[in-house]
């Protein structure tokens, strides 16, 4: 049976309120086979094709300062710290303030291991993590700029010029295709970012101990047992949040109440990416005929083959570093992880809150206290050591 037949038959199983005593033992294979890639990602993001200047140094050192400088927004007050400050890089409101007091529509995605992701922004506007920093730099709502505004700070800076021209060749001055000078920014930008991961945490600790138990035949005395217990099995958790980077990499409806113009995530985000001149095979790209070519055209046939899966469809996040990030959601509408798991195990919010169907495995979860306490405190155990 495979992983999702078996959960989906475990949670039918739990829904019409079978008692413990009456269930499998855990884990069963497949929930061993989960629980046994559920360890810490390398320490560096897989090398990034279409960007080769992604983990050169003078690179991430340049990505680094521009990172901080407010002086890339038109408005010169905002600065992609701006949106992506604390220890979680994110902010500790639902939106975030940009140029002119504007509000972003969405909770900021933590920028923490972000080198690991595949697609990016809440509704996968973008592919690359080059191509993802140039985004809000060109929102009106938050950094609303432009070639002429970041070239004109470029050449503002003599050490900005310098280290632009040791990398790209051509001064900023001199660089006319203004979607190339902001391709650059945004390779720098990503450089700097992918830096930014923690990883090994006590999570990881615990998934080595606990499988060491299963070994032993002592599972169920491990201090972990519950809380993975209830990720994996009853919570479904690790449906949508799993491998190494605890992310299926994929987008999903978890009906959570959304009355914005953007409601529709990733519908109104595909054929935007497809058209887009910064994609990932794109002019600009450092390897566009690569497997994201591929990739991306598997994405345009998914979403015209099935389109009612994208509509009100979100990125799953990453859990690694999560209580590092509240608010939660793309709408920062969950305050706390507790609050997360009340969503979850009430099966998301009413229908006719948001646009739609929910994904089938978003359903009431039936979980009782001590299950949600030790899922809460499982999801704090994922936060890393920052390298």
């Amino acid at each position: 049976m495979s992983p999702f037949r078996l959960r989906t038959a475990v949670l039918s199983l739990a829904l019409l309120g079978t008692g413990c005593e009456s269930e499998a033992p855990f884990p069963s294979e497949d929930e061993l086979d989960e629980l046994n890639i559920l360890h810490t990602p390398s320490a560096r993001p897989e090398v990034d094709p279409t960007n080769k200047w992604g983990d050169n140094p003078d690179a991430a050192a340049l990505g680094h300062r521009l990172f901080e400088d407010p002086g890339l927004s038109r408005c010169g007050t905002v600065s992609c710290r701006s949106c992506h400050e604390g220890e979680g890089y994110t902010v500790e409101t639902p939106t975030a303030e940009g140029c002119g007091g504007q509000r972003t529509e969405r909770n900021p995605p933590s920028l923490l291991n972000a080198g690991y992701n595949r697609w990016f922004m809440w509704d996968g506007r973008a592919d690359r993590l080059w191509s993802q920093a140039i985004l809000p730099l060109t929102n009106p709502v938050e950094m609303d700029s432009d070639a002429v505004v970041v070239r004109a700070r470029l050449v503002a800076e003599p050490t900005y010029t310098a280290a632009y021209t040791q990398l790209f060749g051509t001064a900023p001055a001199d660089e006319q295709n203004g979607d190339l000078l902001l391709a650059n920014v945004g390779k720098v930008l990503a450089a700097y970012q992918r830096t930014l991961n923690r990883t090994d945490a006590p999570f990881d600790a615990d998934v080595r101990r606990f499988l060491q138990a299963v070994q032993a035949g002592t599972a169920e005395q491990d201090p972990a047992y519950l809380g993975l217990k209830t990720f994996v099995r009853k919570g479904q958790c690790v449906v949508c949040h799993k491998g190494r980077a605890l992310t299926d990499d994929k987008f999903h409806n978890v009906g959570l109440k959304d009355a914005g113009p953007g409601k529709r995530g990733q519908a109104d985000a595909v054929e935007g990416l497809l058209s887009w001149v910064f994609n990932a095979a794109g002019v600009f790209s450092d390897a566009p005929t690569g497997t994201d070519a591929a990739r991306l055209s598997a994405l345009n046939t998914q979403a015209q083959s099935k389109p009612q899966e994208v509509v009100g469809a979100f990125r799953t996040p990453t859990l690694r570093n999560v209580e590092l990030s509240a608010p939660y959601m793309h709408t920062g509408a969950e305050k706390s992880l507790e609050d997360v798991v009340d969503f979850y195990n009430e099966g998301g919010d009413a229908d006719g809150s948001f646009v739609g169907v929910r994904t089938e495995t978003i359903v009431k979860l039936d979980l009782s206290s001590e299950e949600k306490q030790a899922l809460v405190a499982l999801l704090k155990s994922m936060t890393g050591v920052a390298r």
